[in-house]
């Protein structure tokens, strides 16, 4: 009996073999059907896979930069494009604050200014301090900080994109009036920031003071020459000769910044710090980055599961259509079926090779959407990071 049994499944596996051969032979003679349902069924597989995937990655991208962001001071408006503008650098910012609102942060945290509002051949320009390198534990890999006005330091990213290396010029975008009276100040690279996978890659980082000359507050000419005189015509490259000639005017505490990079340096300090903020009338708002962001990933979450939806809808009613394919397909193929019937094929061998034909569809579908995913999963961080930054 268990020899009967051995020879019964020998019989069916080699049916079962004979009949994805003649399936593969049949789906070979057919490539550009064959071709079609496969692509069909892996993008329907695919899109709600790889949308899933880079939402993942975008989530984690943006909750992992706001959370290092204690907390941001800046003009009073948008919370979210404060908070965009001065952590993500996603545009130059429109609203101006006074430089010395950081005194108003002394004893409760450490204050961090922060200026942008000009580009330089596509890139933020970021005017900062040191401070904030520190904050960010960013780090040189060649060069160094700078050491004077109109030195730069550049993310991994503007150095490849811009193709500038450690001594290399380049020129920033400014006010209107400073670019009508003169050519745009250039900047010096004096280093390159490694890479550190945010929007630092994609920043140039130069000093507060090197962002007003760029808008006109501050200056250098020949020493000798009086202002307005053909002889003082300004500089629009900072070097070690003439970097003593450059002055500002006006005082310093009324000069434009951004917003401010706030560390608390305890709880306490963070309330305190949210109650000199708290009158209606104030001017100048303080946030919580995280907080902002998760308002606003909560919102692409909730996007995320209409698209889901409507990808299922249009997904099921494409394999019914493509069931409805195969009906119509197996009707067309009614005198091919009699022929195999009277070569004596049986009912369950035909069922078998149509079966197979199926089978084989659908596991290279799954098997291409799947690789497919897996590279999306992969490449997830730099997808996001080519889309939105």
């Amino acid at each position: 009996r268990s020899e009967q049994r051995r020879r019964s499944w020998h019989r069916t596996g080699a049916a079962v073999r004979d009949s994805f051969d003649l399936a593969w032979q049949y789906l070979r003679h057919h490539r550009l059907t064959t071709v079609v349902l496969v692509t069909s069924i892996t993008l329907i597989l695919y899109l709600p896979a790889t949308l899933q995937v880079i939402v993942i990655n975008a989530d984690r991208h943006f909750r992992s930069r706001a959370e290092s962001t204690p907390l941001i001071v800046g003009p009073k408006g948008s919370p979210l494009e404060l908070v965009l503008g001065s952590v993500y650098f996603d545009k130059p910012a429109a609203n101006v604050m006074r430089y010395d609102e950081t005194e108003r942060i002394d004893e409760l945290g450490v204050a961090i200014p922060l200026n942008t509002r000009f580009i330089a051949r596509d890139c933020q320009v970021v005017g900062t301090t040191r401070a904030y390198l520190r904050a960010r534990n960013l780090r040189t890999t060649s060069g160094s900080t700078w050491d004077m006005l109109g030195e730069c330091v550049v993310g991994t990213r503007v150095a490849e994109r811009l193709d500038v290396r450690v001594g290399d010029k380049i020129p920033v975008a400014s006010s209107t009036a400073f670019i009508l009276d003169n050519p745009p100040l250039r900047l010096r690279v004096a280093g390159v920031l490694a890479a550190n996978e945010t929007p630092d890659d994609e920043a140039i980082f130069v000093s507060l003071a090197t962002t007003w000359i760029i808008e006109g507050l501050g200056h250098g000419h020949a020493p000798s020459a009086e202002h307005g005189s053909p002889e003082a015509k300004l500089y629009t490259d900072i070097t070690e000769d003439n970097v003593e000639s450059f002055h500002f005017h006006g005082s310093q505490g009324e000069f434009p910044i951004t917003a401010i990079f706030v560390k608390p340096s305890s709880e306490k300090a963070e309330t305190i710090l949210f109650g000199k903020y708290f009158s209606a009338d104030e001017t100048v708002q303080i946030v919580r980055p995280h907080e902002v962001m998760n308002g606003l990933l909560e919102r692409v979450i909730m996007i995320r599961s209409y698209m889901i939806a409507i990808i299922a809808v249009v997904s099921l009613a494409t394999l019914l259509l493509m069931a409805l394919v195969i009906v119509l397909s197996i009707r067309l193929r009614r005198a091919e079926i009699v022929t195999m019937t009277k070569m004596g094929c049986s009912r369950f061998a035909i069922a078998s090779i149509l079966g197979s034909q199926v089978a084989i569809i659908l596991a290279a579908s799954v098997t291409v959407a799947a690789l497919l995913t897996l590279a999306t999963n992969a490449f997830g961080p730099e997808l996001v990071r080519y889309f939105i930054f």
